[in-house]
């Protein structure tokens, strides 16, 4: 098996299990208000006096989360790029939701970290795939 079987196949198998969709996977979505996104990839930027820029990829400032939780919330329900996302208000859901997402695909990660040390023993650049399948599956891990 060469590298790119491994990612192609890791690729396909995520996808037909299906990738839990955020948040509505890991909170109730009760008591959330409607953020205006633009529908295009976003990253967090820099903090600037306590609060955190969301950006486009290159580099419009599209708004600013008060906690690096609420950014991180943020980026990740933007991962299918919508015009709008649902935000908790309560700040220990966004917290919470965020969490559990992180957990989830920290589980992902270690998966094919697991696989790629048994079809690629002495290999030390798992990341590097683990990386690659992310960027394919339009995942992002903070």
């Amino acid at each position: 098996m060469t590298g790119k079987e491994f990612i192609s196949g890791w690729i396909k198998k995520i996808s037909g299990e299906g990738i839990k969709p955020f948040p509505r996977e890991f909170i109730n979505i009760a008591g959330c208000q409607k953020i205006k996104l633009p529908g295009k990839a976003l990253v967090i930027g820099e903090e600037f006096f306590g609060s955190f820029e969301i950006l486009t990829v290159d580099g419009s400032p599209v708004l600013h989360a008060d906690d690096y939780m609420k950014a991180k919330y943020i980026i990740y329900a933007n991962r299918l790029k919508p015009e709008e996302i649902l935000l908790p208000e309560d700040n220990d859901s966004v917290r919470k939701a965020a969490a559990l997402y992180e957990n989830y695909l920290d589980e992902i990660i270690k998966l094919v970290e697991t696989d790629y040390k048994k079809n690629f023993p002495g290999e030390k650049n798992s990341a590097s795939a683990v990386n690659e399948i992310f960027r394919m599956l339009n995942l992002v891990r903070y």
